[in-house]
């Protein structure tokens, strides 16, 4: 008799076992799944573009962005499949604060990789330092070289909300017929 209860003990101890092990995976693939559902605030999920899945990394830096200091971005679309980024990306990049856009330019990158260094100053309106393309109607790096935006971006603290909508891909002057669009939030400590 006393085997035949341990033994039982033992089936409920691998049924408990089991169960958390269950609801533990469970909970995870549920985290999982909400972060690449919303995005973990710097990789966005993805969409899909002619046979890819078009992924948008994004990083900031410094973290966590502090008023009147110098924000880099460094953005990326790439084919979630090859991992290769897609070439001649067209972005419209809109920067609000409290409903009060205070930035909004047409960006192109031949190469994929899209770097913006925002200098906040009291220039008011801001200046684009970068050269600019008929073609894509947008303002384009060197490469390698970040364009630079001077003005009162990022210059108090609070919430701001950053939206990049994907207008082309590509080619330098094809545009898709319905935008790519991705958002997201950046507090500004001070």
């Amino acid at each position: 008799m006393k085997s035949f209860t341990k033994a039982a003990e033992g089936l409920n101890f691998l049924k408990i076992s089991c169960l958390v092990v269950l609801t533990l995976n469970l909970s995870l693939d549920f985290i999982w799944a909400s972060a690449a559902e919303m995005g973990d605030g710097h990789n966005m999920p993805t969409a899909t573009l002619d046979n890819r899945q078009a992924a948008l990394m994004f990083n900031i830096g410094p973290s966590p962005v502090i008023a009147e200091k110098n924000v880099d971005f460094d953005i990326k679309l790439m084919d979630n499949k090859t991992g290769n980024n897609i070439s001649h990306v067209t972005l419209l990049v809109t920067i609000t604060k409290a409903g009060q856009r205070v930035f909004t330019e047409s960006l192109h990158t031949h190469d994929g990789n899209l770097k913006i260094q925002f200098v906040p100053t009291a220039a008011n309106p801001y200046k684009v330092n970068a050269n600019y393309d008929g073609l894509s109607a947008s303002y384009v790096s060197d490469f390698g070289n970040p364009i630079k935006v001077s003005g009162p971006i990022f210059v108090m603290r609070g919430n701001y909300t950053v939206s990049f909508e994907i207008t082309g891909v590509d080619f330098d002057n094809v545009f898709l017929p319905t935008p790519i669009k991705f958002d997201f939030s950046i507090p500004v400590a001070g």
